[in-house]
């Protein structure tokens, strides 16, 4: 029920634009318009592209939605009349094609620019506070809406993990390593070799179909093959941390997966390698979940929602994950549920 609600709170902003452009089309296909399409396309017109950009700007204006959406309604609404409007009656529509398109356009470039310095120069205050993927989107989710800000820095750490950062982490004395006794670089790199041999395969059989998909399918397959590459070189730079200063315990894997949960809703640490049950009281941490193994189980007082890849959600109760040293992880944590 909390579900639908916070869904149709999202909605609400939509709502009176949409019902708003549903009329317009209704008078469009009615036999008022046929009679006075003139007078009544420009009115029309004017209402698609500012009216209704307006009422939605009045809308958002106090939420947390980026202004430039605005622009998007405005777009939208070019698009709608483009289909909609008879083409004897898209005059004016024309008219503000060829001048207010270029406008939209250099208005969408130099916001982006605008959020790319902001992003850039909150970084720069953010890089104390921890890693690059770390900082970097605390820096994004500032100027920027939450998923946006998360593809994007999932688009930037492909880049700079796989061709940038390439400097040895060393541990510090609360960080943990999970992948120099698993299985799970040998996993990836087992995925990285099936997508490069797969991708020759097939681009060749499609070649005789059409070169087009045939390049496309392969272009994809490379940048997947770059993720799975970054993902595999940003594991040993991105560890474990048992954060005592804040109370925090902060799990990664890669730059696909981070978790910030709190000590105090830790109930029990327990090492443990069985696996996991069906019903999924217990989740993998791993992005690559029951393919990898676990020897640690965290069991929670209350559920807790972890990000994933491009800041997909997940909840747990309790949590799998992998720990090289695990002795040393579970007694760090241990020994801070018995102090409190």
């Amino acid at each position: 029920m909390k579900n639908i609600l916070r869904y149709g709170n999202k909605m609400v902003p939509l709502f009176i634009p949409v019902l708003f452009g549903i009329s317009l089309l209704l008078i469009i296909q009615s036999q008022a318009f046929v009679q006075n399409a003139s007078a009544l396309s420009t009115a029309i017109t004017i209402d698609f592209l500012i009216t209704i950009p307006f009422v939605y700007f009045l809308i958002i204006r106090k939420r947390n939605i980026p202004k430039i959406t605005v622009l998007s309604m405005f777009v939208l609404g070019i698009v709608v009349l483009s289909f909609a409007l008879p083409e004897e009656n898209q005059s004016l529509l024309t008219a503000i094609k060829v001048f207010a398109i270029p406008i939209v356009e250099v208005t969408v470039l130099s916001f982006v620019v605008y959020k790319t310095v902001k992003i850039s120069r909150s970084y720069k205050e953010q890089k104390n506070s921890g890693d690059f993927y770390t900082a970097m989107k605390k820096a994004a989710s500032e100027v920027l809406p939450q998923q946006v800000a998360a593809i994007l820095v999932t688009e930037i750490s492909v880049v700079y993990y796989g061709f940038i950062h390439w400097r040895k982490k060393k541990l510090k004395k609360d960080e943990f390593s999970y992948h120099k006794k698993s299985t799970t670089l040998s996993i990836i790199v087992g995925f990285l070799m099936v997508i490069l041999i797969e991708t020759f395969a097939v681009h060749f059989l499609l070649l005789k179909w059409s070169s087009v998909a045939a390049w496309i399918l392969t272009i994809l397959s490379a940048y997947t093959a770059l993720q799975i590459f970054a993902l595999a070189r940003s594991i040993s730079k991105r560890p474990i941390t048992v954060d005592m200063k804040e109370k925090e315990l902060i799990l990664r894997f890669g730059f696909f997966s981070e978790w910030s949960v709190s000590l105090h809703n830790i109930r029990e640490v327990e090492l443990s390698n069985k696996d996991l049950p069906e019903d999924k009281s217990i989740v993998p941490f791993s992005p690559l979940g029951g393919l990898t193994e676990h020897n640690v189980i965290l069991h929670f007082n209350n559920e807790e929602q972890f990000s994933g890849f491009y800041g997909l959600k997940k909840k747990a109760s309790s949590l799998a994950i992998y720990v090289d040293d695990k002795q040393r992880f579970f007694e760090t944590v241990e020994n801070y549920i018995l102090s409190v």
